[in-house]
């Protein structure tokens, strides 16, 4: 690729890196960075599902965010605009994104066999390790629910996953039909706290049910990751061990300056909060790299193969780049 003159006078290799607005991203997020010889021009597109549908449909950034099961049901069906990186900017438990409605008798887990869920997306990444969470610790099969969904599926379901799925016909939907008593219980990826009125969380006690997952699982559901189009790889991973390092960095910067933050007393008891994170989940809970993931990983595709979604377990090396 054809290099460029920089405002420093520099030159560096451009390209158009797409993601949601992540702290740890630093100084990629001014619009433009140059960095070991990259010219990184920097688009935000919000919410993720916008992204990811237009990456999937036409390639036009040449390092972008995808969501997990997205790019994993695709690269199973011989999609190749894209190879990921073991980098993962999004992660999230996800005791906390299951809501019922206020009164409801529901308050874990096992009560959800037999009832109706809505998810915006059935393949989506949180529904996958939700439906992964709900049958390891509570006994609930995927089967065991009646599934609706409020969009259409950005990849296309297995027939004997689509066939008993209901479509709503549009995700705002979801909580007026759990109010409605149409629906038990809905999972909703983005949020912490109920949307609307008279909605709460499944789980009374959902951060302490968080923290004990991680005890016994020792992961941190991964939801997002990064990924360069593979016409990058095609003369070797110089480039790409150049992104990664750019986004290392910035990762590294921004735990300095959130030790920072925690050390001057900017905010009261922010310290104590940051201490405690650290000491349940380690100093950086979000590594690159694939052995550093591998645990993440290998649950994931484990619970995407036992839901039906991918029909074979892929070697990690298959998906991601060694950087």
């Amino acid at each position: 690729m054809a290099q460029t003159q920089t405002a420093a006078g520099t030159r560096g290799v451009p390209l158009d890196v797409a993601s949601n607005d992540y702290p740890f991203f630093g100084a990629l997020t001014s619009g433009r960075h140059q960095a070991y010889g990259l010219d990184l021009r920097w688009h935000y597109v919000d919410p993720p599902n916008k992204l990811f549908r237009q990456v999937l449909k036409s390639p036009r950034y040449d390092v972008t965010e995808l969501s997990l099961s997205s790019y994993t049901m695709m690269r199973e069906q011989g999609w190749r605009a894209y190879k990921a990186f073991p980098i993962f900017p999004s992660r999230r438990f996800r005791h906390s994104a299951l809501f019922v409605r206020k009164g409801s008798r529901l308050v874990s887990g096992e009560q959800l066999k037999g009832k109706r869920v809505g998810v915006p997306d059935f393949h989506m990444t949180a529904a996958v390790w939700i439906r992964g969470i709900l049958q390891e610790d509570f006994g609930v099969k995927p089967e065991d629910i009646r599934w609706f969904t409020g969009r259409v599926e950005r990849v296309k379901l297995p027939p004997a996953i689509a066939d008993r799925v209901e479509y709503v016909g549009e995700e705002a939907r979801l909580f007026d039909w759990l109010l409605e008593k149409k629906l038990d219980a809905v999972i909703y990826a983005h949020l912490t706290k109920p949307p609307v009125p008279d909605v709460r969380c499944l789980f009374p006690d959902a951060v302490q049910r968080e923290k004990d997952y991680f005890r016994k699982h020792g992961v941190i559901p991964i939801m997002h990751l990064m990924a360069i189009r593979e016409k990058h790889l095609e003369r070797g991973l110089g480039i790409a061990r150049k992104v990664e390092r750019v986004l290392r960095k910035e990762k590294e910067s921004f735990f300095k300056r959130l030790e920072l933050v925690s050390s001057a007393g900017v905010l009261p008891w922010f310290s104590e909060y940051v201490d405690e994170t650290a000491g349940v989940l380690g100093p950086d809970p979000w590594p690159h790299g694939i052995e550093a993931n591998r645990k993440g990983l290998e649950k994931f595709l484990d619970y995407s193969m036992a839901q039906g979604l991918i029909s074979r377990r892929p070697d990690l090396r298959e998906l991601f780049i060694d950087v």
